[in-house]
Parts: C-alpha cells; sequence; structure tokens
C-alpha cells in the first residue's frame, strides 16, 4: 500500500511538470568561445537537477570511503563487546554450577572490554577463592578496583572473602570503609559478625547482633545463641579479675542475665571469684525467670552467710514445687553445710526416691561419712561412682555424633 501511494505521488508530479514546461518557451545560451550552446529551460532544469544528483551520490561515496576505518573499528568493538558479554554469562553460569576453574577461564575472556572488566574481575575472584587460591584471588580484586561503580560490590566481596578465609582484619578494614559514607550495609554487617566472631571481638560481636536485630535480619534462635557465647567468653576474659567481673556482671542487661545458660555461667565464675553473694543473687533473679535444675545444683554450691537465709528460700520454692528432685537436692546440701543432719538427710532420700542422681548418692554418702555410717558411705559411695561412670559412657556412646554436633555448633556460633 505505501508503495501505491508514493506511485501516484510521483506520477503526479510527473503529470505537473509536464503540464508546467508546455508554457515555458524559454531558452538558455551558453558562450563558450568559440563555441555557442543554445538549451531549452526545461532541458537546462533537467541537466541541472540531473547534475545535483550525481554530486550528492558523488559527496555520498567519498564519504563513506573517508569513514570506512572508522566503521571497521566499530565494527570490531561490538564483535568485542558482544563476546565479551557472552563469556560474562558464562562464567557466571559456570561460577553458580561450581566449574569455577571454567568461570576463571571465561573471566579472562570477558575482561577484554572494559565496560565488562570488574564484573568479570569480580567472578574471577570468587572462583579463584572458591579454589583456595588467595593470590590470584587478591590480584582479581585489584584489577576490579579501577571500576569506580563497582566500588561497593568490591568492597563486600572483599570482606566476605577474606571473612571466609579468616583474615579478619582484612575483612573488618573493608567493611569500615564500606560503612565510611554513614550508610549500613546489612550484608556487610554480617559479614563483620562473623570476622569478629572469629577474631574473639566480643564487644563488637554484642554490637553487631543487637544492630541486625534492630533490621530484623538475624533469626532470633542464631541472635541468641551468639549473644549467649559472646556474653560468657566476656565473662570468662575477666574471670582473675573479681572486681571487673562483678562489674561487667551488673552491666549486662537484665534480660540477659537472667536467662539460664548466662546465669549459670556468671554465677559460676563469681563463686570461683570470691563472690558467692553476687552469685546467689544472679542465680536467685534467673530462677524467679527460668526454673532450671542447673541453677539449682549451682546455688547449692554458693556460699553465703548467713546460710540459713538461703534454707528458707529454698524451702518457699518448695512450695511451689514440691517434687522437684533438683531443689530437694539443693536443700539436702544446705542443710548438710548447715550441719542440720536430719534434714538432710530427709530432703537428700526424697530427691534419690524421685529420681536417682549420682550427686544425690555423693551426698548421701558424705553424710553417712560424717555421721560415723562407715559401711553405709562406703556402699553409697560406691554406687555414686558407678552412677557418673554411667554419665561419663552416655556421653562418649557415640563420638562420632558429638564430633558432628561440635561442628555443628562452631558453625553456628560463627553464622
Amino acid at each position: 500500500m505505501k508503495a501505491l501511494l508514493w506511485g501516484l505521488l510521483i506520477a503526479l508530479a510527473a503529470v505537473l511538470l509536464a503540464l508546467v514546461a508546455q508554457f515555458n518557451d524559454g531558452n538558455i545560451v551558453l558562450l563558450l568561445p568559440p563555441w555557442r550552446l543554445d538549451l531549452s529551460f526545461n532541458l537546462f532544469l533537467l541537466l541541472l537537477g540531473l547534475l545535483l544528483v550525481i554530486v550528492y551520490w558523488l559527496a555520498r561515496a567519498v564519504q563513506g570511503i573517508a569513514d570506512f576505518p572508522e566503521r571497521v573499528r566499530l565494527y570490531r568493538q561490538r564483535r568485542d563487546e558482544v563476546g565479551s558479554q557472552r563469556a560474562l554469562r558464562d562464567a557466571l553460569k559456570a561460577l553458580l554450577e561450581g566449574r569455577f576453574a571454567r568461570a576463571e577461564r571465561a573471566a579472562r575472556q570477558a575482561r577484554a572490554t572494559p565496560h565488562g572488566a570488574g564484573l568479570a574481575a569480580l567472578i574471577g575472584a570468587r572462583a579463584a577463592h572458591r579454589m583456595q587460591q588467595a593470590q590470584r584471588r587478591d590480584e582479581w580484586l585489584q584489577s576490579a578496583a579501577g571500576d569506580k561503580e563497582l566500588d561497593t560490590a568490591r568492597l563486600v566481596s572483599s570482606a566476605e572473602m577474606w571473612a571466609e578465609s579468616r583474615e579478619n582484619e582484612r575483612a573488618l578494614a573493608a567493611v569500615d570503609r564500606l560503612h565510611a559514607d554513614g550508610a549500613r550495609h546489612i550484608h556487610a554487617l554480617r559479614i563483620a559478625l562473623n570476622a569478629n566472631v572469629q577474631a574473639g571481638r566480643w564487644e563488637e560481636v554484642l554490637k553487631g547482633v543487637r544492630a541486625l536485630e534492630k533490621r530484623s535480619a538475624l533469626h532470633p534462635a542464631a541472635a541468641d545463641r551468639i549473644k549467649r557465647s559472646a556474653l560468657r567468653e566476656l565473662l570468662q576474659d575477666r574471670r582473675h579479675d573479681p572486681a571487673a567481673l562483678e562489674s561487667h556482671w551488673h552491666r549486662i542487661p537484665a534480660a540477659e542475665r537472667q536467662r539460664p545458660e548466662i546465669a549459670l555461667e556468671g554465677a559460676h565464675l563469681l563463686n570461683r571469684a570470691g563472690r558467692p553473694r553476687a552469685a546467689a543473687l544472679a542465680l536467685e533473679a534467673a530462677l524467679a525467670q527460668h526454673w532450671d535444675e542447673r541453677l539449682l545444683d549451682e546455688y547449692a554450691r554458693t556460699v553465703v552467710l548467713p546460710a540459713r537465709e538461703r534454707i528458707e528460700r529454698a524451702e518457699a520454692w518448695l512450695k511451689a514445687h514440691p517434687q522437684d528432685p533438683a531443689l530437694l537436692r539443693c536443700l539436702g546440701l544446705l542443710c548438710l553445710r548447715e550441719q542440720l543432719w536430719g534434714k538432710a538427710r530427709g530432703y537428700l532420700a526424697d530427691s534419690l526416691r524421685l529420681q536417682p542422681h549420682p550427686a544425690t548418692l555423693l551426698a548421701l554418702a558424705r553424710l553417712a561419712e560424717t555421721l560415723g555410717e562407715e559401711a553405709e558411705a562406703t556402699r553409697l559411695y560406691r554406687e555414686a561412682a558407678l552412677g557418673f561412670e554411667g554419665v561419663m559412657a552416655q556421653r562418649d556412646v557415640d563420638p562420632d555424633r558429638r564430633s558432628l554436633q561440635a561442628r555443628v555448633t562452631a558453625r553456628d556460633n560463627a553464622l
């Protein structure tokens, strides 16, 4: 349809020109001595038009010849860009497939053009890192530094790979540079948390966990586990300085101090550091929120005067937990320390009846030995020893499983 319209327009223009030419009787005379050339005006116009067309096409030809080198250069550039994009796609595909050697080779090909050189360098760095080639990885990262648009990607990738290879100082330095503008990159916070855990920087670990919790960027169970580990390590670091240990204990938020694992660790260290009153208060606060057998055992080992106050407090707990064997054992040990032989034997016997436990047998053996019941003490000591042997055997029944569990726990603690 379009061709038909153009044909009609051209035919109409030709008819109009023919009609106009019939009324044009002018002549053109060209004098080139000794020649004279007479032309009609219509023929002159026709020749002039042909001349213009010829000049136009000659100019186009000359321009095409002049532009030929540039066209060749652009063609080669487009060909290289297409090849580079294909190589970049192949490199990314191979990296995701786990074919790291192939990914690194494709990344070298993708560096042919400046536009994709930065991304290709990051892919090559990832591939070299997965193959444990640290030197080549760092060379790739250095080559990626030339593309300023990829600074964030380069810093995040560098920090992540350095943290995985336990180069914690380099990883943290990269995260610091990333956060220098005031922004907080969530993935970078996770990387910094991992590096701080590996480096044992527990104060920074707690800051990182709390920052990620505010952004809901860390699973609550993982956050709780990491915080417990960090708090335990911080307490362990101060175990040789009783004043510093107690001061740091009181700086821990109350909600975290009342968690059974933290309270148990803190109370144990406070007891060993000669701060039994602080240990007892910590255990009582934790037991008010979380009833735990381990806390009761540690409470029984806490020597605070006057001890009768603690016995009265434990007897008040017994009203709420009348059939708790751990609480009965705790009361028996407290009474044993206060030389309340009858009450101690009663509580320990009730605990043993509800739940046979080597610690209860050991306490009864000590009581029998104190009262001069040598035969009974010998029997109870033997039963306690067999009971502890059974507990240890149960722990060692599956060493492969324990090893796997230890590895899983270490991995979880390090994110």
